[in-house]
């Protein structure tokens, strides 16, 4: 089951039809261009990226995700990635799992 985070971080491609992407992800369809960053499962991690392909698996149709980044590809995630980071670093000062979590939480 997927969460879907209010402050959830989209690239330009994403930000032009966002109801589409949200669709492949909720339908668990195999789309090629489709790449969601969530909050991770393990304590120790900040972040997990995942391609829509990798969902269509039946172990994460049982998983709960909070998903807070979408883009159009794998570049386009790397890039969020960043953008992502480099705003929790500098609201905090630093970036580490707990801080990830606050900063998503809030």
């Amino acid at each position: 089951m997927f969460h879907w985070n209010a402050a959830i971080y989209m690239d330009d491609t994403v930000k032009k039809k966002p109801s589409r992407y949200r669709r492949i992800l909720e339908q668990r369809k195999l789309a090629r261009g489709c790449y969601c960053i969530t909050l991770p499962k393990n304590e120790a991690n900040c972040f997990d990226v995942y391609s829509s392909r990798e969902l269509w698996f039946r172990y994460y149709r049982h998983q709960d995700m909070e998903i807070v980044g979408l883009a159009a590809n794998r570049e386009n995630a790397e890039k969020l990635l960043c953008r992502m980071i480099q705003d929790i670093v500098v609201r905090y000062g630093g970036v580490d799992a707990k801080l990830v979590r606050n900063y998503f939480l809030l």
